[in-house]
């Protein structure tokens, strides 16, 4: 080996940790990217989590039915994941529901008969179930368990 050959073989060493640094931080991006919900309000009593078919409306831009009752929160002040805007766009035409377990957060305090303002924190195992049922309803990988895909 020659002092020639040490500089070159260090700078391919940095160029190789470099690159697996950037694939690294590329699918954790991805990964995040899936789960960037965010309550931008503070909730007023504690988080749970429900099944429930979040959809676009008119009227209330976002509504959450809360499987196997007749509750609906509309889901304010919530950062979504980019992913899901054609499907909640009553314009789009991917136009769906979204059905997955949901990390509710109330905004307001409960009265019977009144849609109750929340957040969402959080959500796995999401489905798309198109509107007009034309198509088969679709996981969104990302939200999955690995074990569940």
């Amino acid at each position: 080996m020659t002092d020639r050959d040490v500089p070159r073989t260090s700078s391919l060493a940095m160029v190789f940790v470099l690159l697996a640094n950037a694939v690294a931080l590329s699918a954790s991006q991805g990964t995040g990217a899936a789960h960037a919900w965010q309550c931008l309000r503070r909730p007023i009593e504690p988080c749970f989590t429900h099944q429930g078919r979040l959809s676009g409306q008119n009227g209330v831009a976002r509504m959450l039915w809360l499987v196997g009752t007749n509750r609906i929160v509309s889901i304010d002040d919530t950062e979504m994941p980019v992913m899901l805007n054609a499907y909640l766009d009553m314009a789009s035409p991917q136009h769906s529901d979204v059905f997955g377990q949901f990390r509710v957060c109330p905004l307001e305090s409960d009265q019977p008969g009144h849609m109750r303002s929340a957040c969402i924190a959080g959500a796995q195992r999401l489905v798309v179930q198109d509107r007009a049922r034309k198509r088969l309803p679709v996981r969104l990988l990302s939200t999955w368990p690995a074990g569940e895909r």
